[in-house]
């Protein structure tokens, strides 16, 4: 991952886009000379080269969950490509009169050729070679929720090394002075285990053992998830005592362990910094269960000033999703830190909301006049209603929406969440749901000052007052204004349930510790696509 503006981001995904530009442009540069002098062809040459980019950003495959699933066989690039064909190809019916034959042709084919190289060099590898290697310096419940995450959120970035309890004596000699051999497997604390089986007959020789390796002190040998070299690493161990104090050959070949395949590596740690070296690891992520166990503090300063990063685990989980998980949230985590605000970005920020706002006002006008009109005719009712939200700093203020339901819908039922197919919503209410249209009188409250373009959603008081009792930190979300739209409302459908605000809470806090006008802007930059494809509204 990497940072901008205090925004993390993708960094293989910003690579790909880079280069995945450059050969657009290079694209360009070669078939549109062919142009010069003719402003019409030269406008439906970039028209079709932008195609390529366009049609893999609407189909998410700057993603990283996407990329990472699209990777095997490419099926989602490739339908990408052939949208992106068929807008090229009306583009040039429509422009390309004057090209000579075919330049139209070679552009969209030297962008799109560019683009499947650029994937098939930096999305499909598999290699170790692609990851940032995580150590993880815990043996208790924070330590596997980051294994998990790192497993099945970082979508590549990010894989475990191993893992290291911080209450083991790396430099101690082992009680019974003989060398001992065990495999420990997850993050748990497991009692020493014999590696191998002795087998009646050789089988094929191979060693699987859980996909996170754990580090024991350097008189233990530590196998860390399996490779080809085991089995003669394991040979070569000097004979073992068996019962009777009878010492026999060497060990029967190892054999296959009922446990996931991953790649291994066998190492002997005295020390942090040494097991740090030989896993190569470049990240080092303190999750202990108690905020007061000592740590190796003069260890961890020496693997930093040899360049590896050293995180407590919810600053490297902001990272990998960039959200607050509350399940790795201490109170003492948000005391800490940067200001969360000063008069200059106040300032800064109440400019973009005036731009924004004006801007979004200014092209919507006009359907809205349109959609007043719908309203009235569809159902009885007025065309605007004004509901309660609570604002900064848990003041309450009116925010103003075109109806989507009908008159009095709540007079029975009182305040309950949307829901798929809700009876109540009218006809022209789902359409105008699905497309966030009735969001757009929201900017009179930005007007007032009530609320910013971008920031949390808005909630009622009623619900406000029930998640603060049974979601912690809840009420940190009113530390900024909320906003028509925003980071959660980006990253997480509409939520209707307590599951679903704790989760958007997450998104919200990280908006919260991160906001920025990158930031701002890169959710403005979403929010067009989330609206034109009608995701996560109800």
């Amino acid at each position: 991952m990497r940072q901008f503006a205090g925004h993390w981001y993708s960094g293989r995904a910003a690579r790909l886009c880079a280069v995945e530009g450059a050969l657009v442009g290079l694209s360009l540069w070669v078939t549109g000379r062919h142009a010069a002098g003719n402003l019409r062809g030269l406008a439906a040459l970039i028209g079709a080269a932008a195609c390529v980019p366009a049609a893999l950003y609407l189909a998410d495959l700057y993603d990283p969950q996407v990329m990472r699933n699209d990777r095997a066989r490419g099926s989602g690039t490739l339908k990408a490509l052939g949208f992106a064909a068929l807008f090229a190809a009306i583009i040039g019916v429509l422009g390309g009169g004057g090209l000579p034959k075919g330049a139209l042709i070679g552009t969209f084919g030297v962008a799109s050729l560019g683009v499947l190289l650029a994937r098939a060099a930096l999305v499909t590898r598999t290699d170790e070679d692609a990851h940032s290697r995580v150590l993880i310096l815990g043996a208790g419940a924070r330590a596997a929720e980051i294994a998990r995450l790192i497993r099945t959120q970082a979508f590549g970035e990010y894989q475990v090394a191993g893992t290291l309890d911080p209450k083991l004596d790396l430099g101690a000699a082992s009680n019974d002075g003989d060398e001992v051999l065990r495999a420990v497997a997850g993050v748990e604390p497991a009692p020493p285990l014999p590696l191998v089986t002795v087998a009646a007959e050789p089988q094929p020789a191979e060693v699987a053992l859980a996909p996170v390796p754990a580090v024991v002190p350097g008189t233990q040998l530590i196998v860390a998830a399996p490779s080809a070299s085991v089995e003669a690493s394991v040979a070569a161990l000097p004979a073992q005592p068996r019962a009777g104090g009878v010492e026999v050959g060497p060990l029967a070949p190892v054999v296959q362990l009922p446990s996931a395949p991953a790649q291994t590596l066998q190492i002997a740690a005295g020390s942090l910094p040494e097991a740090v070296k030989q896993l190569r690891a470049d990240t080092v992520v303190i999750a202990t269960d108690d905020a007061q166990e000592p740590l190796p503090v003069d260890e961890l300063i020496r693997v930093r000033l040899h360049g590896v990063t050293v995180l407590p685990a919810q600053r490297f989980a902001e990272r990998v999703l960039r959200r607050v998980p509350l399940s790795l949230l201490r109170p003492t985590d948000l005391a800490v830190g940067n200001a969360l605000t000063s008069p200059m970005s106040q300032a800064g920020k109440r400019i973009f909301d005036l731009l924004m706002s004006s801007l979004l006002l200014i092209c919507a006008a006009p359907l809205l006049a349109v959609l007043a009109v719908l309203i009235k005719l569809d159902s009885e009712g007025p065309v605007f209603y004004l509901q309660e939200r609570t604002g900064r700093g848990g003041k309450p203020y009116g925010v103003h929406k075109l109806r989507t339901m009908h008159n009095d819908a709540e007079t029975l039922s009182g305040p309950v969440w949307a829901s798929q197919r809700d009876p109540r919503v009218t006809r022209l209410g789902a359409f105008l749901r699905k497309t966030r249209l009735d969001e757009v009188p929201q900017v009179f409250a930005v007007f007032r000052g009530n609320m910013s373009f971008v920031g949390p959603r808005p909630e009622r008081p009623f619900f406000v007052n029930q998640l603060k009792q049974q979601i912690p930190f809840f009420g940190l979300r009113e530390a900024v204004k909320p906003g028509i739209t925003g980071w959660a409302q980006i990253r997480y459908p509409y939520g209707s349930t307590i599951e679903d605000a704790k989760n958007k809470l997450e998104y919200d806090l990280y908006y919260v510790e991160h906001r920025s006008l990158f930031l701002d802007l890169a959710i403005c930059f979403h929010t067009a696509k989330i609206v034109l494809f009608g995701r996560g509204a109800r």
